[in-house]
């Protein structure tokens, strides 16, 4: 820390932007949950190797992307020190042990600093409480693709689809797992089909045409 005569100075500058990110994180986390359809929402990409066929488009469709984007920092917000808003996320699960949200939000910041491996330790200790939250499970099997474990991925997007088979992010992103990840072309053109059927103008769903019929034309 910095010396003796200003740490008081530092810490209550800490806090201020621990207490920013901690609302900023909790108001966003309450529109989510306020809204009834997520038509038109374009998420950020997350960066991952391309694991495209041989052949296919060099103009590959964007990685899965996480569709809850709660724990990411608003533009032009300094940046928080992750160690001590980890350990206030960790705090708030062990106070409200029943309650998902605190387990939530810190897997959703782990995501976001590509911590992949504990943000899904910490989305599974969110799932065991609202085993229905479909974002949640979906963030689930997209860190589990940016780990390189498509199978994975894809298990838990279709447990997401059990639960809502209307679930548009759910299925854009099983258009790409199976097209990158496993080169399951049928699986992916069928999820391809039944988003197209939901949402024709989906964000990035022609160029994902494009790349998936690239992709097919070159087993062909």
């Amino acid at each position: 820390m910095k010396k003796e005569t200003i740490i008081a100075a530092v810490v209550f500058f800490s806090v201020g932007f621990l207490a920013g990110y901690v609302y900023h994180a909790q108001s966003s986390s309450n529109a989510r949950e306020s809204q009834t359809s997520v038509s038109g929402v374009s998420p950020p990409a997350q960066q991952q190797k391309s694991v495209l066929a041989a052949g296919a488009s060099d103009e590959a469709p964007e990685a899965p992307s996480r569709e809850a984007r709660s724990g990411a920092l608003p533009p032009g917000h300094p940046p928080v020190d992750l160690g001590s808003t980890v350990k206030l996320f960790e705090d708030q699960a062990a106070a409200r042990p029943a309650d998902p949200r605190p387990r939530l939000e810190l897997a959703n910041l782990l995501y976001d600093h590509k911590q992949f491996e504990q943000a899904v330790l910490w989305y599974e200790k969110a799932l065991e409480l609202d085993p229905r939250d479909v974002s949640a499970r979906t963030d689930l099997g997209t860190c589990y693709f940016n780990l390189g474990r498509a199978d994975e991925a894809l298990r838990e997007y279709r447990k997401s689809l059990a639960i809502d088979p209307r679930h548009q992010p759910t299925l854009y992103n099983m258009v790409l797992v199976n097209l990158e990840g496993t080169h399951n072309f049928a699986a992916a053109r069928q999820a391809w089909e039944q988003l197209h059927g939901l949402n024709p103008q989906y964000p990035g769903l022609d160029r994902l045409k494009r790349s998936l019929e690239t992709a097919e034309s070159s087993r062909q």
